[in-house]
């Protein structure tokens, strides 16, 4: 009875079955309902629309104050960072951050800002810089506030403490006087000038361009400063491109060969590299090859100070010449150079044109280009009629060859490669004749003639002796029979052919390696400060000891 009795009671540490799973369940942790309530969903962050003029201006000050180092410790590779900032500002170039930076960086005083802003006043519409239009309530910040609205001073905000209102006092004493220099200095100036210009020539205003390189040009000749040699050699550099477009080219060589002998008696690397790529491309411009390649033996390439581009460019210009000279072997080098150290990310046109000329040249040196070169990213369509004509040339077909020039005719003299093409005419028929020796032993010149698809058997004959004594086919010519003999093929193998590829492929690879060492850049030395004297006293005993050492070590 007991035992019953005591089993309807319970004992503090039992429970029933069903406490029990009440207890896990409430136990449990409540998963997030799914229901569609707002308050459950994360909040989408709304990036707020940056102001393009605000933009420019950052990257503008940003350049200025790498420009302010370069004046003042008269170091040339902050100049060439600060250069190199401007691929950035000219995609966020407009009038209204180049009206304000006249305002701020050009002395009012200064006749330059007036002609700047009359300049820009011809620009009617400004399509990159548009206002951004105000948030409407979705894309108001949390709060409910603009950026205008919360930049407001509340009343609940703390209030500034003394340390950081000295700080900003600080703060806006360094930009005063950061502008103070800037205003100072003609670099500031000169350099406002060169981005016009660059805007003035994106928008298509030729004339007001030219005005303002050719003033930009005047005023750093007037001022006679090292740090300005980089900004004049790009103020050279759109003067000419401005020209250009207007046709009038041949006037300007006569002041491009005298700036470029101001800058060699100056000791101007960078102006040197570009006056010289100018003139080879002012003289190619009038097909005035010869008068080039004289220019081009009498003068050095700067390679120390100039900047890559104008190397890729200088190469360029050089294996047009040379390949106009018939050195093929030297002009395929110096494509190849040009199309590796041309920027791999941007100069698309630049790319295509030297992967263009080198296609033709390669073939002229009887070898077929790479598939992979015609396929690259942004190239298949203008290298396509190339395409063509290399396979005519593989196959060694001149009807293919005929037709391609029939068809692509118009771009090829636009490309001013026709009359380098015109010459694989014999390329063709050489491959032609190649394979009908391998092919056989005994062939009819009127066989011949028709494979090939030339006019007459007679000129079949004339070109097949001088294959012969070309060293193209080895055969003879059965003026009997009016027929070609080929001979055994050799083993290449047994031939120097293999050795002269080899010493090319090696020669190929130590000219690569010696131009990666050139172009390496090192860090600079962080000892910003001398040793002290007691550091020195310690570097010299220590060295007298390492002397007083090796004596020793010689006596024994």
């Amino acid at each position: 009875k007991e035992c019953y009795a005591n089993a309807g009671t319970k004992t503090p540490g039992m429970a029933s079955k069903g406490e029990k799973d009440s207890s896990k369940d409430s136990g449990k942790k409540e998963l997030p309902s799914t229901d569609g309530d707002a308050s459950s969903k994360p909040k989408e962050v709304v990036q707020k629309p940056v102001d393009p003029v605000t933009a420019c201006l950052n990257e503008l000050k940003s350049a200025m104050q790498t420009l302010d180092k370069a004046v003042s410790t008269k170091e040339v590779r902050f100049m060439s960072r600060m250069i190199r900032q401007v691929t950035t500002i000219r995609r966020l170039l407009g009038k209204t951050p180049l009206l304000q930076a006249i305002d701020l960086y050009i002395p009012q005083e200064s006749p330059i800002g007036e002609q700047l802003r009359s300049h820009l006043a011809l620009v009617t519409e400004d399509e990159i810089m548009k206002e951004s239009p105000a948030p409407t309530a979705e894309e108001k910040p949390e709060g409910g506030k603009t950026e205008g609205e919360a930049s407001a001073p509340d009343s609940a905000a703390p209030a500034v403490s003394e340390e950081e209102a000295s700080k900003i006092k600080e703060r806006e004493k360094e930009e005063a006087a950061f502008h103070k220099r800037l205003l100072s200095i003609p670099e500031a100036e000169i350099f406002i000038q060169l981005l016009v210009t660059i805007f003035l020539l994106d928008h298509k205003l030729i004339e007001a361009s030219m005005s303002s390189a050719s003033s930009l040009i005047h005023r750093a000749q007037l001022h006679n400063r090292r740090t300005l040699d980089q900004l004049l050699s790009k103020g050279y550099f759109y003067w000419a491109r401005s020209v250009e477009l207007t046709g009038k080219s041949a006037l300007i060589r006569n002041e491009l060969l005298s700036a470029y002998r101001t800058s060699v008696l100056k000791h101007d690397q960078i102006g040197q590299a570009t006056l010289l790529n100018l003139l080879l491309r002012n003289y190619l411009e009038q097909n005035l090859y010869e008068q080039a390649d004289t220019f081009m033996r009498k003068t050095t390439f700067p390679e120390g100070d100039a900047s890559n581009n104008q190397l890729a460019r200088y190469l360029y210009y050089t294996g047009r010449i040379k390949a106009v000279q018939l050195e093929y072997t030297d002009a395929f080098r110096c494509l190849q150079q040009a199309a590796r150290k041309a920027p791999q990310q941007s100069a698309l046109g630049f790319r295509k044109t030297v992967h263009k000329f080198s296609i033709i040249v390669q073939l002229l040196l009887g070898e077929i280009p790479d598939r992979s070169i015609f396929s690259q990213k942004g190239m298949v369509g203008s290298l396509k009629p190339y395409l063509h004509i290399a396979q005519a040339v593989r196959v060694g077909d001149l009807s293919a060859f005929h037709d391609a020039m029939g068809t692509f005719g118009d771009g090829f003299k636009a490309d001013k490669t026709y009359s380098l093409i015109v010459r694989l005419r014999h390329n063709v028929i050489k491959t032609g004749l190649k394979k009908i020796n391998m092919a056989y032993s005994h062939i009819s010149l009127a066989d011949a003639c028709s494979k090939l698809g030339l006019e007459s058997a007679e000129d079949t004959a004339f070109i097949v002796a001088k294959a012969i004594q070309d060293g193209v086919i080895d055969a003879t010519i059965d003026h009997v029979n009016k027929t070609m003999v080929s001979k055994a093929n050799l083993d290449v193998y047994s031939t120097s052919e293999p050795q002269m590829q080899f010493h090319k492929r090696v020669a190929f690879c130590l000219d690569m390696h010696n131009q990666a060492v050139k172009a390496m850049r090192y860090a600079d030395n962080a000892k910003n400060e001398w040793e002290s004297a007691e550091e020195r006293r310690e570097r010299l005993k220590q060295e007298e000891e390492m002397m007083n050492a090796m004596e020793e070590d010689d006596d024994f």
